[in-house]
C-alpha cells in the first residue's frame, strides 16, 4: 500500500511539475509575444515566441490545451496592455485574448490527435486566430505587426496581406518545435563483439540487412544429420 501511494505521489508530482514548468514557459511566451508586437525591432523574436504554446497544443489533451491557451492569452493581454499601447486595457479586450487562444490549443490539439502534428495546418489555423482578434484595433493583426522591421515580409503583407505573413510565422514557430522535436544524436553503427563464439549485435535503431542476418544464421552451429533409416 505505502509503494502505491509514493508510485501515485511521485507520479502526480511529477506531472504537477511539468505542468508548472510549461505554464511558467507560457507566461514568458505570452511576455515575449508583446515585447515583439510593442517593439519590433527584433522581429526574429516572434518566430520562437511560440514554441510554449504549440507545445501545449502537442503534448495535451484538448481540454487541458484550452486552458493553457486562455492562460498564455490573458498573460498576453497584461503585458501588452503595460508594455505598450498596441492592445488597449478594455474587459473586451481581454475577454478576446482569452477565448480565441484557447479555441485555437483546443482544436490544434484535437486536430493533432487526428492527423498528427502538421505546422502546415496550425500556421493556416492561425488566420483564424488573426480574423478573430481583428475588432482589437491592431493594424496589421498580432504576429504580422512584429514584422514591420522585417522589408520582406512588408512587402509580402502588401501584397497578401497580413495574415498571410501571421500564417508564416506560426507555421515557422511549428515546424521549428517539430524540428527540435525529432532531432536525435547519430547512433553507432552495429559491430561484432570481438571474442564471442556467436556473433553478437549491439542493438542499433536501423534494420539489420537481409544478409547481415544470413551471416549470422549460418554461424550458428548445427546438429549433426541423422541416420538415413535403410
Amino acid at each position: 500500500m505505502r509503494a502505491n501511494g509514493r508510485e501515485r505521489f511521485e507520479k502526480h508530482g511529477a506531472a504537477g511539475i511539468t505542468g508548472a514548468a510549461l505554464a511558467g514557459t507560457l507566461i514568458l511566451s505570452a511576455f515575449v509575444t508583446a515585447v515583439a508586437l510593442a517593439v519590433p525591432n527584433h522581429p526574429w523574436v516572434a518566430w520562437i515566441s511560440l514554441l510554449p504554446l504549440f507545445t501545449a497544443v502537442r503534448v495535451l489533451r484538448p481540454p487541458l490545451a484550452m486552458l493553457y491557451g486562455a492562460l498564455w492569452g490573458v498573460c498576453l493581454f497584461l503585458f501588452a496592455a503595460r508594455i505598450g499601447p498596441a492592445v488597449a486595457p478594455t474587459p473586451y479586450a481581454l475577454v478576446l485574448l482569452a477565448l480565441v487562444p484557447a479555441a485555437y490549443a483546443g482544436f490544434g490539439a484535437w486536430l493533432t490527435r487526428r492527423i498528427g502534428f502538421s505546422p502546415l495546418m496550425l500556421g493556416l489555423g492561425w488566420i483564424l486566430v488573426e480574423v478573430a482578434l481583428k475588432p482589437l484595433g491592431l493594424r496589421q493583426g498580432l504576429l504580422a505587426g512584429t514584422q514591420t522591421e522585417n522589408t520582406y515580409l512588408h512587402w509580402i503583407a502588401r501584397g497578401l496581406g497580413y495574415v498571410f505573413v501571421a500564417a508564416l510565422v506560426a507555421g515557422g514557430n511549428a515546424a521549428l518545435l517539430e524540428l527540435l522535436t525529432w532531432a536525435r544524436l547519430p547512433m553507432p553503427a552495429p559491430r561484432i563483439l570481438p571474442r564471442v563464439p556467436v556473433a553478437e549485435m549491439i542493438l542499433s535503431p536501423r534494420p539489420v540487412p537481409y544478409v547481415q542476418r544470413w551471416i549470422l544464421h549460418q554461424a550458428y552451429p548445427r546438429a549433426p544429420p541423422g541416420r538415413i533409416a535403410p
